[in-house]
């Protein structure tokens, strides 16, 4: 039952990475195909994780799998939050209509 569990945290990734990916050609600009794909990314990371988790035989994997999840979770935001504030500040402009705070 827990393999199954497994298989369909797989298969729910695959699903948000390809997402992710269309996410590259659907969107207008750089900055909501960056956040497509972040988010992507995130989710399709996590289900993997969980199901590696699922299908680890030790404790010590798993607290090593979670110790990397959550690495993950903080670098990615972090990383997609500084290349759009350095294409912000390089002049790479949003799509109009699009709202930006100063700061």
């Amino acid at each position: 039952m827990i393999e199954w569990i497994a298989y369909i945290c797989f298969a729910i990734s695959f699903v948000a990475f390809g997402i992710g990916t269309l996410g590259i050609f659907r969107l207008p600009d750089a900055y909501s195909r960056m956040h497509a794909v972040a988010i992507g990314d995130s989710i399709g990371v996590g289900l993997v994780g969980l199901g590696l988790i699922l299908l680890s035989p030790n404790w010590i994997l798993r607290i090593k799998l979670i110790a990397v999840i959550i690495l993950y979770w903080i670098v990615n935001p972090t990383m997609t939050h500084l290349v759009a504030k350095i294409g912000l500040i390089q002049g790479t402009k949003p799509i109009k209509g699009t709202k930006l705070w100063k700061g």
